[in-house]
Formats: structure tokens, sequence, C-alpha cells
């Protein structure tokens, strides 16, 4: 049962082109993952999905009486909602499909148009099984449970919470709805290890349709039932089967096959230019001779002048044709490269924790921590949302003082902090001042380093401010910041978030050659498995120390 149809988008923003030609199906049981760089128009395409933006060309088709959601990367209230008002809100439609029915049984009793009532209250009651109507009240607790909720009074004002809570919050109303067609954007970032593999289970049952905007490389190994590629050089989308491995080798393979083409239409083109040249000019057409005997003669040059300007035509017809539709060279394609060059750590050991403890009243969230962070180590913060990795991070930087025990970091080393949602920054600021803070250096110097960070492909965007930003764009301000810094010693929080699949790959790469030491707190197990040495594991107010 076919649930989406887009057809043929095209999406401008002023003369900027988001979108183009853009098309895609799905259908109940589709898992589909949304993948492309940040800012390349994800999000505009589940607006176009959602109809609160209209298209310039193409169109959207929803299936008659189709329930439609979406989970954005943050949740934002505006109301004094509580909890349970904020879950009661998203779920009315499964309230009302409930009262609609008891009002149907009661009319039925009453003795009314039995035939009528029957044949509506045989739909609805179809309709409200498929949406989960009849599970409602024990999915509420499973989910609660799932997501880690379950310590969330429901008369709790929404904002009164964390953003990573009211996220959380979000994705439990949109999973309780049950929705026939589920939009998610980065619904991992704000879940610990329990709650991914949680979501998994849950969504790899969810019976309608789904599309997920994600990063998450497990998640879409797992549930992906096709990768939908948005490409930032042709604002296409190409739609790859398999999972994840299967994408890269698929995308490789298309990349290799492109450049192929590329090479042999230049070829072509250089053989035509020749064929074009060495013709004209090694023919001259022929002088009419003064006797018989050379007419003949002339007559058979004659026919050879024509044959070689009817072949010099067509060599000249055809170069036109591909000189008017020239291949893309795409070695060209924009290569995002984090490019970390920081000064020279001379300690062995930059980062000391002797019996770190921390307490917020009567809660301990940590005590006796002891750990040494070594040059060359890239190191895993693991723990449970709420375990402490952030204020972790917090008691190094020197942001929050322990309650007792010590941080000791070498004087060789230069610490550098990525916070995990870009708050430290100032809204306000130009993005180019806010470097010069860091460090002073040339206008193009600063435009090269945030061009490598794949923060901008226009000089426009250096112009603007911090509060401009995507969340996406935030984060690799705050990469470009640290590499700016020149830091050797660094503590990332959730490093990942936000971030698209080419960006995370180039970071990844990047600090598997940084020289200094790294402590990540995070949450990505692809990132785990590839990057980190050693896991420091905080456990029931402990920090463990495991080998990966």
């Amino acid at each position: 049962m076919q649930i989406l149809r887009a057809s043929q988008l095209q999406k401008y923003y002023g003369a900027m082109l988001i979108l183009d030609e853009v098309s895609l199906s799905l259908s109940r049981g589709d898992r589909a993952a949304l993948v492309g760089e940040n800012g390349v128009g994800k999000s505009t395409l589940a607006r176009l999905i959602l109809q609160q933006e209209a298209a310039e060309r193409g169109e959207v088709w929803l299936r008659p009486g189709a329930q439609v959601a979406y989970l954005p990367q943050e949740v934002r209230v505006h109301a004094q909602l509580t909890v349970n008002s904020y879950i009661e809100a998203r779920i009315g439609d499964l309230r009302n499909m409930r009262d609609r029915l008891r009002e149907l049984e009661r009319q039925m009793g009453a003795g009314g148009d039995l035939e009528a009532l029957l044949d509506e209250y045989g739909r609805l009651q179809e309709r409200f099984e498929a949406r989960g109507g009849y599970t409602l009240d024990s999915r509420l607790a499973q989910i609660f449970a799932g997501l880690a909720l379950e310590h969330i009074e429901p008369g709790r004002s929404m904002m009164s919470l964390s953003g990573g809570e009211q996220t959380r919050v979000g994705l439990a109303a949109l999973l309780l709805q049950a929705p026939d067609l589920l939009i998610l954007d980065e619904p991992t970032n704000h879940l610990d290890f329990a709650g991914l593999t949680w979501l998994e289970d849950y969504l790899l049952d969810y019976p309608h349709a789904l599309l997920m905007i994600t990063h998450d490389r497990h998640l879409i190994n797992r549930l992906a039932t096709c990768i939908l590629d948005l490409s930032a050089v042709t604002r296409r989308l190409t739609a790859y089967y398999g999972n994840y491995a299967d994408y890269l080798a698929q995308r490789q393979a298309q990349y290799e096959s492109q450049v192929a083409a590329y090479h042999a239409q230049l070829n072509q083109m250089k053989a035509l230019r020749t064929r074009i040249k060495k013709e004209t000019h090694g023919h001259r057409r022929p002088k009419r001779p003064d006797d018989g005997d050379k007419w003949i003669k002339f007559t058979a040059q004659q026919q050879v002048a024509r044959t070689v300007g009817k072949a010099v035509r067509s060599a000249k017809t055809q170069l036109q044709q591909l000189e008017a539709n020239p291949l893309e060279n795409p070695r060209h394609v924009w290569h995002i490269e984090f490019d970390f060059d920081p000064l020279p750590l001379a300690s062995q050991e930059p980062l000391r924790l002797d019996s770190l403890a921390l307490r917020f009243g009567a809660r301990e969230l940590f005590a006796e921590a002891k750990a040494v962070l070594r040059k060359g180590e890239r190191v895993a913060l693991v723990a449970p949302n709420g375990g402490g990795k952030t204020s972790l991070l917090r008691l190094i930087t020197g942001e929050l003082m322990p309650s007792s025990g010590a941080v000791t970091v070498s004087p060789g080393a230069a610490l550098g902090y990525l916070d995990q949602t870009g708050v430290s920054f100032d809204e306000n600021q130009n993005i180019l001042d806010l470097l010069r803070e860091i460090g002073s250096d040339t206008p193009d110097t600063l435009l090269t380093l945030l061009h490598r960070s794949g923060l901008f492909r226009d000089a426009h965007l250096a112009r603007k401010s911090v509060a401009e930003l995507s969340l996406g764009q935030r984060r690799k301000l705050g990469l470009a910041c640290l590499i700016h810094s020149r830091a050797n010693l660094l503590l990332l929080d959730e490093p990942t978030n936000h971030l698209d699949l080419l960006s995370l790959e180039a970071l990844e790469r990047a600090l598997l050659a940084f020289p200094g030491a790294i402590l990540a707190a995070t949450h990505d197990r692809a990132f785990i498995e590839k990057v980190a040495t050693t896991i420091w594991r905080l456990r029931d107010g402990r920090l463990i120390i495991e080998p990966v």
C-alpha cells in the first residue's frame, strides 16, 4: 500500500536551487534513510512532504486520510504545556477515534440505522487498531521506559526539561501516535546505548512507512530498506539498496563510472578536434585542369574533397553536441577535510584524574574516579543519559569544581573543548570575528579553514551570525574553532551529533591521524569502533577503564 509519492520536486530559496527533479515513493513497511551533506535540503524535503512549504514544480501525493508526523532535530516548546498535555495533544486523533467508536456503539444500542453504523464502525475500528489505539495505554508505559522517561512526572512542565528530554518526549508522542508516515530527523542524538537498542527494536516492528534523516550508521544498517542520497552537487536524489556498507560500495562504483565517462568524453572531444584539424588542413580543394587527361583526376579529387568535407561537418556536429552537454568532472566534487595541526605535545600524560568526585546536593554522579589520558590515546567516554559525561568534561575544563579529588592538566597541553550544542558561542557574533578571537589570521586564511571544514559553499555565510547557523553548521564551526586554536588535547562532547555522513567520515579520518590526545563523550557506536583506543565507562558512580 503506497503512502507517499513525490514527483519531480523542484525548490528554490531566492535564486538558490535547493532541490531539482526530486522523486521518491514510500509504501507501508518501507524504512528509508535520507542522507546528504548538512544544508543540502533534507529538512526542506521533509517540509515539502509535510506540505509546510510549496515546491516551484512537482507534486506530493499522500494516501487519502494518511497521517504524517515529523520529529525535528530540536523539539521547541513555546507554550506552558505539561508533559501529559503535550502527549495528549499529539495523540488527540486517536482519542477522538476512540470516542467516536464509543458513540457508534451507543447509537447501535439505541436502535439507529444499523447498516450505516456498522459500516462506519468497521472502517473506523480497522483504522483504530492499525494505529495501535487498543494498546495505547500499555504502549505509553513501554515507550516511556524504553526512552528513559519514567522519572519525569506527567504534570511537569515541558519548559523545565532539558533539550534532550524534550526531544525524547517528542519522540515518545510520535511513536504513540503511530502515523502512517513517520519522519524522524536525527532521532538518536539524545539516546544512550540502551535507548538506541530499544528504539531500533521498536522501529523494526513499526508497521507503517518510516523516513529517517540520520547519520547513525548502526541504525541505518539495522533498519533501512533503502538509502536515499541527496546530492549537494546535482540537488537530486539517488536510491541505494542494501546496508550502509553496500551504499558506500555502490556510491564508490558510481563515482568511478562517472570519472570514466568524464575522461571518455574528454578523449572523444580531443579526437574530434584533432580529426577536424587534420582533415581541414590536410586536404586542399584541387584546381580545375586545362586538359582532358587531368579532368578525370580532378573529378576524383573533387569527390575526395566532398567526402572529407562531409566527414569534417559530421565531426564538428558531434563536437558541438558534446560541448553543449559536457559532463561535470566528478573529481571537482567538494571534499571536506578537518586539517588539525596541533601544537607539539611534549607530555606523555597530558591529563590525570585523581580520586575525582562530583556531587550535586545529595546526588553523587561519581566518586573515586582515577584515570590517565596518554599522548596518542583516543578515549571514548560512555555512560547512560544523565550519567555524568558532560559534567566530567566540564570538570576538566574548569567550568565545574570537583567535590573532592583533583584534575591535573599538563602545562604543555593546549586544551580544546567542543561542547554538545554550541551554547558557548555568542549568538550575535559574526563567524569570522569569532575565529579572529581565537587566533589572528587573514580573512582569506579563515575562509579557507571554514571551507575545508565543510561549513559553507559560498562566501556569504561567513558574514552571518552564529544565530543564523543550523545545528550541523554550528558543529562544524566548533570543529573549525578547535583546528584554529591548534589544541593538542581535545575534549569532544558528542562530536558526531548533527554531522552529515561525509563530514563524519572526514572527522574520523582526522582524529585517527591526530598526534595529541582525545577524550570524546559519545554514544555513536560506529565512531567508537573506528576511532577509540580505550573506553572510560561511567557506571554506578564509578569510572571503569575498558579495552575497545
